[in-house]
């Protein structure tokens, strides 16, 4: 089992589903975890996410940006402030919280960081206007970030998770939705929300020396179809 005594991680959108699972992926492994409230870190008011950041000055080895909004909408119907919350959410949110600490990372010649990104990242759906679009642009984030950061051993990668059984997947979906979803997923089900977890913290751990820049899709083969 990974150990990660000693590491400090950086976690968004761990109150529930997949981000809570990562959460106690990492604390169960010895590590000290910082997951602030949406009451303590708004990602959706850049102006709260500057704020936090320069009054707790979080000192972190992993950051792991699960958070994001998924308001759907179509191209009649999308708002100037639905794509802009997308936006701070989903991508402009990650970008201070990595900023913040990148000196300090790199100074320690060591550090991880995973988005959080989606399935729709490489496919889409009608609706999904603002989440499409910014979880995409997560990778265009990640292949940078990667190439500024590899030389000092700091790692930047997305999990792409496919359709995870989660309670809001449960809400949202009847029996005869899930079922049908199902037989369009090679492996025959929903990915749970630990497989997700073991794919962030491989990506995290000392295991990984050279992946970098990349997504790894954790979709159950989906996308060969």
């Amino acid at each position: 089992m990974n150990d990660y005594t000693n590491k400090t991680v950086f976690i968004t959108g761990a109150s529930r589903g997949i981000g809570l699972e990562i959460k106690t992926y990492f604390e169960t492994r010895g590590a000290k975890v910082i997951a602030p409230s949406r009451s303590e870190l708004d990602l959706s008011d850049l102006a709260s996410v500057d704020e936090y950041l320069n009054s707790a000055k979080p000192d972190f080895d992993v950051c792991i940006h699960c958070a994001g909004i998924n308001t759907l909408s179509g191209i009649e119907d999308v708002t100037d402030e639905i794509m802009l919350e997308a936006f701070n959410v989903n991508l402009l949110s990650a970008v201070k919280i990595i900023k913040s600490n990148a000196a300090r990372m790199k100074e320690k010649q060591f550090g991880r960081v995973v988005f959080i990104s989606s399935l729709y990242s490489a496919v889409s759906r009608e609706n999904r206007i603002a989440y499409s679009t910014t979880k995409t642009a997560l990778l265009g984030l990640t292949r940078t970030l990667a190439l500024e950061l590899a030389p000092y051993n700091i790692l930047v990668n997305c999990v792409a998770p496919g359709y995870v059984m989660t309670d809001m997947t449960r809400k949202n979906l009847s029996e005869e939705e899930i079922r049908k979803i199902e037989s369009n997923i090679p492996t025959g089900r929903f990915q749970e929300t630990t497989e997700i977890a073991d794919a962030v913290g491989f990506l995290c751990s000392d295991l990984n020396k050279s992946i970098t820049g990349q997504s790894l899709y954790v979709d159950g083969g989906f996308l060969c179809r």
